[in-house]
């Protein structure tokens, strides 16, 4: 492994990588993270945040594919890492493998059942559940999870509505 890329280092490539994240230039934040990489890091939680924002910045330019890779990357260097877990349930509802999209937004909820400190977006992951179930016509449990979804949020318009057309009247 290089230990610099251009005359910079990893971190250094990291950091314009976000830069350019907070730019929205999501195509030069891929390559700034993809430098970074390839120079390499000891420090695996560094690692997983770069594997992890890289398959971010995928997903912002809607390489739904790529995101996947990168996502499950991170995952694969910390199986806890519930942000990475999230992104892949979106991407694979994205790509409409709704099953696998079920099993990651499930993972996200059970690495850290009751933070939402950790996971903000825990009503993001029960909605999005939600909606692959009923995509893949299981009303009983897209159900079960708009409630869950409103059990955070009982003023969630969109849960609410989508609760009103797959409930029995």
């Amino acid at each position: 492994m290089p230990k610099e890329i251009e005359g910079k280092d990893a971190d250094e490539w990291r950091g314009d990588g976000n830069s350019c994240i907070s730019s929205k230039n999501y195509q030069q934040a891929i390559e700034c993270f993809e430098n970074a990489i390839e120079i390499g890091f000891k420090d695996k939680n560094i690692l997983k945040m770069i594997l992890y924002s890289t398959g971010s910045a995928y997903y912002s330019i809607e390489n739904y594919h790529k995101a996947i890779e990168y996502y499950n990357k991170a995952v694969k260097k910390d199986s806890n890492f519930v942000y990475a877990w999230y992104g892949l349930g979106l991407a694979y509802s994205k790509t409409n493998n709704y099953k696998k999209a079920i099993n990651c937004y499930e993972k996200s909820l059970i690495v850290d059942p009751k933070k939402p400190v950790v996971l903000p977006n825990r009503l993001g992951a029960w909605k999005n559940m939600g909606n692959a179930y009923k995509e893949l016509k299981n009303h009983g449990k897209a159900i079960d999870c708009y409630k869950n979804a409103l059990e955070i949020n009982p003023d969630d318009e969109e849960v609410k509505d989508s609760l009103k057309i797959l409930e029995p009247k």
